[in-house]
């Protein structure tokens, strides 16, 4: 038998951001399905400086930034709170919470508070409107947590 000679890796992180553009619109669509924005950014947290998965963690801050922009949030603020949070809270918390399934939980339940406050902070500064903590951001942290805890 002949062996393919074909590389799939630079497909990979264009059908992940159409898949993930995808999945968007759907969960734009259906309220109660989760958009992964905390298992995003806690697999960003977790494979930033791994160089093989570089595509993929620019496509995964892309989804990111759609995510805000569909939302409603100030553009890029995932951005800005992941560089906030790795340079400077990200080794504190992992050097302090030894329980791997805990510091994921951590992680996530930062994530979902700390764009809520940036953006909160930001529209205050811009005096935009301020964004609404509402039952659905907590359906989404906590099915977020669900399925960091089953996988």
């Amino acid at each position: 038998m002949q062996r393919s000679i074909i590389n799939y890796q630079p497909v990979i992180p264009l059908v992940l951001l159409f898949g993930l553009i995808f999945y968007e619109s759907i969960t734009s669509l259906f309220t109660f399905v989760t958009p992964l924005a905390g298992v995003i950014f806690l697999y960003l947290v977790t494979h930033i400086k791994d160089k093989e998965k570089m595509p993929i963690n620019i496509v995964l801050f892309i989804y990111l930034t759609y995510f805000e922009f569909d939302r409603g949030l100030i553009v890029f603020s995932s951005l800005i709170f992941f560089i906030i949070y790795y340079e400077f809270i990200h080794s504190g918390i992992v050097s302090s919470i030894a329980c791997k399934n805990c510091l994921k939980i951590v992680i996530i339940t930062i994530y979902y508070l700390g764009i809520y406050i940036l953006n909160l902070i930001l529209s205050l500064i811009f005096d935009l409107n301020l964004p609404m903590l509402d039952v659905v951001y907590v359906v989404y942290l906590v099915s977020d947590i669900l399925l960091v805890l089953i996988l």
